[in-house]
C-alpha cells in the first residue's frame, strides 16, 4: 500500500522531517540512557559487522557495538548524527546509503521503522543488497499494510499520521519485493505488542474527535464533512510513552489477540529476515 504522493513532494516532506530533538527525546524516554542490549541479543544476527539503516538515537546501534561489533549506520537526519556521535561515539555515519563505499559489506544489516519511509522499495533493496556480505542477513520491521488495524482504521490507522509514511507492505508483499531484488526471504512473520489494536483503535477515535471539532470550530454554524485522515491530528505525548511501554509489557498474559493475528498475518508490523 502506497501514499498517493509525487517523488517530488517526497523528498520535500523527507528532507524536513527529524530536523528538531523531539523524536530523539521521544526514544530515549521509552528507551532508557542505555544501549538495547536485549533486543539486539533477541535479533541474533550473524556476523561482527554491521549496518543500521535510520538508527533514530542509536540505542540499538550501540548494542551492537558493545557487543563487539564494527558498526556504522545511514541516518538521513544530521540532527540524529550528531547525537549518536556525541552520545555513543560512533563516528561511521552516512547521510545516504549511496555514500558507503564500494568496497564496504556487512554480515548483518538492521531497518527497523524504516521502509515505511522509504519511497521506491525496489530501489532501496538492491542498495541493501549491494552492501550486504554474501550469506549475510538483512532484518527488517515495518507497520503492516495488511493489518487488521490497517484495513479497519484506514486512513485513520495512526501509521497514516506521520507525512512521510509512504510505503505500507503485506508479509507477501516483502517476499514479493525481496525475490525481485535478488534478496531470499528466508523468514517473514507478523508481530504485534499485546493490546496494539485496542490501543491503535483509541487513538483513531480520538484523533478523529479532534479533527471533527476542530473542523467545526474553524467553520463556525456551517458543518462540514470531516478529513478523510488524521493529518496533524496528535500523537502520544512523549511523557507518556514509558507508561504505555509498561501497559505493552503487563498486558502481554491477558491478550490472545495478538498471537492470533500474528499467525493470520494481520498483525500491526512485518518482521523479514532477508539473506544475500
Amino acid at each position: 500500500m502506497f501514499r498517493d504522493i509525487t517523488p517530488a513532494r517526497f523528498q520535500q516532506i523527507h528532507d524536513e522531517a527529524f530536523q528538531d530533538n523531539e523524536y530523539l527525546e521521544a526514544s530515549v524516554s521509552l528507551a532508557g540512557p542505555g544501549p538495547r542490549s536485549a533486543l539486539w541479543e533477541a535479533l541474533s544476527l550473524p556476523g561482527t559487522s554491521v549496518l543500521e539503516i535510520g538508527p533514530g538515537a542509536g540505542h540499538l546501534l550501540a548494542a551492537a557495538s558493545q557487543a563487539g561489533c564494527t558498526v556504522e549506520a545511514v541516518e538521513s537526519s544530521k540532527v540524529h548524527r550528531d547525537y549518536i556521535r556525541d552520545t555513543w561515539g560512533i563516528g561511521s555515519l552516512y547521510a545516504a546509503i549511496d555514500e558507503i563505499p564500494d568496497d564496504r559489506a556487512y554480515d548483518a544489516i538492521v531497518a527497523i521503522n524504516v521502509f515505511e519511509h522509504v519511497y521506491d522499495i525496489a530501489a532501496f533493496l538492491r542498495a541493501v543488497k549491494k552492501v550486504l556480505a554474501p550469506g549475510g542477513t538483512f532484518f527488517l520491521s515495518t507497520p503492516n499494510g495488511l493489518s487488521l488495524e490497517a484495513t479497519v482504521l484506514r486512513t485513520w490507522w495512526p501509521m497514516c499520521k506521520a507525512h512521510d509514511h509512504v510505503s505500507f507492505p503485506s508479509p507477501a508483499g516483502v517476499r514479493m519485493a525481496a525475490r525481485a531484488s535478488g534478496l531470499r526471504a528466508e523468514r517473514v512473520w507478523s508481530a504485534e505488542l499485546p493490546c496494539e489494536f485496542p490501543v491503535s483503535a483509541l487513538t483513531a477515535v480520538r484523533d478523529r474527535s479532534r479533527a471533527r471539532r476542530g473542523t467545526e470550530e474553524a467553520n463556525g454554524d456551517h458543518r462540514v464533512q470531516a478529513p478523510a485522515g488524521p493529518v496533524d491530528a496528535g500523537s502520544v505525548n512523549p511523557a507518556a510513552r514509558p507508561a504505555l511501554a509498561r501497559f505493552y509489557s503487563a498486558a502481554g498474559p491477558f491478550d490472545p489477540t495478538s498471537r492470533l493475528l500474528g499467525r493470520l498475518g494481520r498483525a500491526a508490523s512485518v518482521k523479514a529476515r532477508l539473506t544475500h
